[in-house]
C-alpha cells in the first residue's frame, strides 16, 4: 500500500512545484541584492570585482537560503492550495470524502522532510560556506588584527594594530572570558623597509602569566615571566597590555553560531563550556536547530489553512493576510524567544520549541474545529 494515495501525491507535486518557483524567485532575489550589498560595503573599503563580489554572495547565499525557508514553504503552500482552490479541485476533493487531514497530509509530510534536510544537510553545508565567507571577506579587507578561537586544549587569541601584533593562548577562561588562567603571550613588531612598513613581523617578547583580567583598556597580568631576546627570564609581579578588545566584543570572536554546522555544534559546545566560556548561544542554536521540522510544519499549515475557505464564499483575501501577518508573528516571536535562550533569561530548550509548538497546536485545533467540528 502507498504512502499517499494518488490525491494526495497529485496535492504534494503541486507543492513542490510551487516551492519550486518561489525558492527560484527568492534565490535570484537575494543574489541581485546581495551582490550589490557586497560591492557597497566591501568595495566601499577595498576595489573588488563583480566576479569578487559575486563570489561572495555565492557563499553566504545557503545561509540566506535556509534562514528564507520557512517563508519560502509558506508561500509555497499558500501558492499550491489557492491554486486547487481556484480550480474547485478542493471542492471535489471535499465531496469524495477526503477530510482535510487527508488532503493537508502532503504539505506536513513535505515539511518535515524539508526541515530535517535544512538542520542536517542545508545547515551544515551553509555554516561551512559562511565561515569561508567571513574568511575571504576578511581577506580582501585585510582584517586580521582581533581573532579568537576555541580549540581542544584551550583558548586562542590574537590582538594588535598596524605596528604589533599580540598572538594569546590561555588554558582556561573564567568570569565569561574576562580572565584567563595560564596564560602565554608572544609579542611581534612590524618590519619597516626604509619608512614603508612591510608584511613582515619580528619576535619581541614572550610572556608567561598565571592569570589575565581584562580591564578597560588593558590586560593586567599577574605572576608574570617575561622574555627578550638574549636577555634572562625576568619575573614581575603584574605587568599592563594595552587592548582595544572588551568582554563583549571578546565573547563575539570565539565563533559566531551561524558558522558552526549542526553537527559540530555538540562538541563545540562541549568544549566551549571546558574552557570557561558561556556556551548559551550555540546552545540555543543547537535547540533552534532541533525544533525547524516543527517550525517548518507550523508555517507550511499557516499557510494552507489560509487558502482552504471557497472562493465562492469570499473573504480569501482577508485570509491570506491573516495567514502572513500570523507567520510573521511566528518568525519574530521564535526571533525573540531565541534571544531569550541565547542570553540565559529562558532554558534553551523551552525557548526552541515553545514558539512553534504552540503555533503548530493552535493549527491543529483550528482544523480539528472548523473540519470535524
Amino acid at each position: 500500500m502507498p504512502f499517499l494515495s494518488r490525491i494526495q501525491t497529485y496535492i504534494l507535486k503541486e507543492c513542490l512545484s510551487g516551492l519550486a518557483m518561489v525558492l527560484g524567485l527568492l534565490v535570484l532575489a537575494i543574489l541581485l541584492i546581495d551582490v550589490v550589498e557586497q560591492l557597497r560595503t566591501v568595495g566601499g573599503d577595498v576595489a573588488i570585482s563583480l566576479l569578487d563580489a559575486v563570489r561572495l554572495s555565492m557563499m553566504k547565499l545557503p545561509l540566506l537560503v535556509e534562514q528564507t525557508l520557512p517563508f519560502a514553504l509558506l508561500a509555497a503552500s499558500m501558492l499550491a492550495y489557492t491554486r486547487l482552490n481556484r480550480r474547485s479541485e478542493l471542492s471535489i476533493i471535499r465531496a469524495s470524502g477526503l477530510s482535510a487531514w487527508r488532503f493537508l497530509t502532503p504539505v506536513i509530510v513535505l515539511a518535515v522532510a524539508l526541515g530535517l534536510m535544512s538542520s542536517l544537510v542545508l545547515n551544515p553545508f551553509a555554516a561551512k560556506l559562511a565561515e569561508s565567507f567571513e574568511f575571504e571577506r576578511a581577506r580582501l579587507l585585510k582584517i586580521g588584527q582581533e581573532i579568537a578561537a576555541v580549540a581542544d586544549n584551550g583558548v586562542w587569541l590574537r590582538q594588535g594594530d598596524d605596528t604589533s601584533q599580540f598572538v594569546i593562548y590561555a588554558r582556561r577562561v573564567e568570569d565569561s572570558g574576562r580572565t584567563l588562567l595560564d596564560v602565554k603571550m608572544i609579542e611581534e613588531q612590524r618590519l619597516y623597509a626604509g619608512r614603508q612598513p612591510t608584511s613582515d613581523f619580528a619576535f619581541v617578547r614572550r610572556i608567561d602569566a598565571e592569570r589575565a583580567v581584562l580591564n578597560d583598556g588593558f590586560w593586567q597580568l599577574e605572576n608574570l615571566v617575561e622574555n627578550l631576546p638574549n636577555q634572562p627570564p625576568e619575573r614581575k609581579d603584574s605587568l599592563a597590555i594595552p587592548t582595544s578588545l572588551d568582554a563583549v566584543t571578546l565573547l563575539d570572536k570565539f565563533a559566531s553560531p551561524n558558522t558552526i554546522g549542526f553537527w559540530d555544534l555538540p562538541g563545540f559546545i562541549h568544549e566551549t563550556r571546558a574552557a570557561g566560556l558561556d556556551a548559551s548561544r550555540y546552545t540555543m542554536r543547537w535547540y533552534s536547530l532541533t525544533a525547524v521540522p516543527v517550525l517548518f510544519v507550523a508555517m507550511a499549515l499557516i499557510g494552507a489553512l489560509a487558502c482552504l475557505r471557497l472562493q465562492r464564499l469570499g473573504g480569501t483575501s482577508r485570509l491570506l493576510a491573516t495567514g502572513v501577518l500570523a507567520a510573521v508573528g511566528l518568525y519574530f516571536f521564535t526571533q525573540f524567544s531565541a534571544s531569550l535562550g541565547a542570553t540565559g533569561a529562558a532554558p534553551p530548550p523551552v525557548a526552541a520549541w515553545s514558539p512553534p509548538l504552540f503555533v503548530l497546536f493552535a493549527s491543529l485545533a483550528f482544523i480539528a474545529y472548523r473540519e470535524d467540528g
